[in-house]
């Protein structure tokens, strides 16, 4: 495994200036395990209480935002108490009774008003609140946030992680993303942060701990291959890697032509990673970005267009830049068989 938090230094400078920060990237890219270390890591120098829990429990509450604040509240204490941190550090026995749409506001108060310590939040999986759920939360996130100044105990810095951007929460709730609103809830974050994926650099790097480990080599062509078949997705890099290993048991040095093998194994088994893909790709506005690309032609561009690219972006199923492609080849491979699935069953003409 590669060292965590250098893959997101910002982050330190940020949680240092006591802000608080969305980090987003698409699923298996390490975000959860780089927020933990950060969190560990934080909480050991002995200043910072610094707790990650993750938001997808209450995904089930809906719009409820009152059980989203029970369930919410309910991993945060289940997180603090196996932190295995001291007694003094932990969230109040029981929290303070508040109504409804105020309760993780009182909560985080008058948690930070007993800590020595000041208190950064790291919220995985925030994304998985869902409308009147999210905005509650992330109103009261900001509100806490603005009253700091006039000396209100509140978590000093917060980090919301999850797959999709801040501006994507805003039309999941039914707002406009475009436009302004400087009450809104949405405006508490003063910079995002995007998880990047390896360089060929880094896979090498990743390759050579197991080479370390046990003797056997990646020749420099199968780490070149890796990088331009993955361009540097992480779960893919780690899956090429298993399947040769593990799967097709190689023990000699592996080779560029065992990579491409393997390639090919992950596509045809459809892996969890490569399945959720296809999932997404049956989503209206993911198939009205990628039918185009896949098609050459060009799409039919609206208002909504760039919020659907946004999300089709965030998703990490196309290059963050222009000119708009599928983000790696084994990705084009996985959404050209599947797309052009229903085309395929009715071509008469000879395979070959």
């Amino acid at each position: 495994m590669l060292p965590p938090t250098p893959r997101l230094p910002q982050a330190r400078a940020l949680i240092d200036m006591d802000r608080y920060f969305v980090v987003h990237a698409p699923r298996q890219t390490g975000k959860t395990t780089v927020l933990e270390a950060l969190a560990s890591e934080l909480t050991a120098e002995g200043d910072i209480a610094a707790l990650m829990f993750s938001c997808e429990r209450a995904k089930s509450a809906g719009d409820d935002y009152a059980a989203a604040e029970e369930i919410l509240l309910k991993s945060l204490r289940q997180a603090a108490e196996w932190s295995g941190w001291p007694e003094e550090l932990l969230p109040p026995d029981s929290w303070p009774q508040a109504p409804a749409g105020t309760r993780l506001d009182s909560a985080l108060t008058e948690w930070c008003r007993r800590s020595p310590r000041r208190v950064v939040l790291l919220l995985d999986e925030i994304d998985g609140l869902q409308g009147n759920s999210m905005v509650s939360i992330l109103s009261q996130l900001r509100d806490g946030h603005n009253s700091r100044p006039k000396g209100r105990p509140f978590p000093a810095s917060v980090v919301l992680c999850g797959l999709r951007d801040v501006r994507d929460y805003k039309v999941a709730c039914g707002g406009d993303a475009d436009r302004s609103n400087p009450i809104s809830p949405f405006n508490i974050v003063t910079k995002s942060l995007r998880l990047g994926d390896f360089t060929a650099g880094q896979i090498g790097e990743l390759y050579d701990q197991h080479t370390e480990a046990t003797g056997q080599e990646f020749t420099k062509d199968a780490v070149d291959r890796a990088f331009e078949l993955t361009q540097g997705q992480p779960w893919l890099v780690n899956a090429l890697a298993h399947e040769i290993i593990i799967k097709m048991g190689v023990t000699g040095a592996v080779t560029a032509g065992q990579v491409d093998e393997a390639k090919e194994r992950l596509i045809r088994a459809r892996a969890t990673h490569l399945d959720a893909l296809v999932a997404r790709l049956h989503e209206p506005r993911v198939k009205r970005v990628m039918e185009p690309v896949v098609a050459g032609s060009f799409p039919e561009v609206d208002p909504t267009f760039s919020d659907a690219l946004s999300y089709v972006r965030d998703l990490g199923l196309v290059k963050q830049k222009p000119p708009l492609e599928v983000a790696n080849p084994i990705y084009r491979e996985v959404v050209l068989r599947v797309l052009g699935d229903l085309a395929e069953q009715y071509v008469m003409a000879d395979p070959r």
